[in-house]
């Protein structure tokens, strides 16, 4: 029997782009962080399409609702009131980090661990790393988990894992 999950919500999504792109544009723009919430929602891990493309999916709806709001300069407020270029990278971190609601939603089974184990070390994906290391405890081997521990340490900031990596 399949998994039902509560949708990603609006709000879901506003919480975690609201540092990235700041409160003034996402307040001025609610619509963005409502059709990434749906883009994120009706994704099914068991389909064809992979974890990457929907990311790209995200990155691309990010890129050119920011380029229209901002009419081209993709400067934003961020939440000090301070302006900045949100370049690229940035938006592919963005897009990444709206795929850990997703990641949440994959059931602990081996199907499931191999997308998210595919996945988070082909992209080195935190959203990935952290499913796989804190919901798949069982199914990671001791030195893999070291492994994952090791990854993340050696390529995130603290901040980014220090509520959840065991130390």
């Amino acid at each position: 029997m399949p998994q039902h999950f509560p949708p990603i919500t609006q709000d879901d999504v506003f919480f975690l782009l609201e540092p990235l792109v700041g409160l003034p544009l996402l307040l001025a723009h609610s619509e963005l962080s409502s059709d990434i919430a749906a883009m994120l929602t009706v994704y099914d891990w068991r389909g064809e399409e992979p974890p990457e493309s929907l990311c790209a999916q995200i990155e691309g709806k990010l890129f050119n609702s920011i380029y229209g709001y901002t009419n081209g300069n993709m400067t934003v407020t961020d939440a000090h009131g301070q302006e900045k270029k949100v370049y690229t990278d940035a938006l592919a971190q963005m897009a990444e980090t709206l795929m850990g609601p997703v990641f949440d939603r994959f059931p602990v089974c081996p199907e499931s661990y191999a997308i998210l184990n595919d996945y988070a070390l082909r992209r080195l994906s935190l959203p990935a790393l952290r499913r796989l290391y804190t919901g798949f405890p069982d199914m990671l081997e001791p030195m893999n988990r070291g492994l994952f521990a090791r990854v993340i340490t050696e390529n995130f900031p603290a901040e980014a894992y220090q509520d959840w990596l065991a130390k």
